[in-house]
């Protein structure tokens, strides 16, 4: 029994999001009704939880970075950041700074591309904070 419990927790897992997480819960709990089963569906769902609001936090941090950097367009190039530290064109770096969908794929930084984006933005910080009039 508990192998088929570990089973309909994966299941679960796979179906976070849509109604069809809903249906398959109460089922659950209609069918594995040990106070055992009871914890280790309590425990799956907590985690489940849990990993949605670690994901909502990336969101949260990925938008701030980006309405960040938007704030700052009319201030400084972003062609010469692409060209220069991604070696890209303008285009490739406003789909990701925009979040375009290219192909059928959402256009994003990659946690080192968003390094990158970091390094460049504080290299130029300092080479503007080096000039003096």
């Amino acid at each position: 029994m508990e192998k088929d419990l570990k089973h309909e927790l994966d299941l679960l897992k796979q179906e976070i999001g849509t109604p069809a997480f809903d249906e398959h819960l109460d089922r659950m709990e209609g069918i594995y009704t040990s106070e055992e089963d009871k914890r280790l569906i309590t425990e799956c769902v907590s985690q489940i939880l849990d990993n949605i609001g670690t994901e909502l936090q990336d969101v949260k941090k990925e938008v701030d970075i980006l309405k960040s950097i938007k704030s700052i367009s009319d201030i400084i190039s972003f062609r010469y950041i692409s060209e220069t530290y991604f070696k890209k064109s303008r285009s490739w770096f406003s789909q990701r700074l925009n979040e375009n969908v290219v192909n059928g794929t959402v256009c994003r930084f990659t946690d080192e591309e968003l390094d990158t984006l970091r390094f460049a933005l504080q290299d130029i910080s300092k080479k503007i904070g080096s000039l003096s009039i």
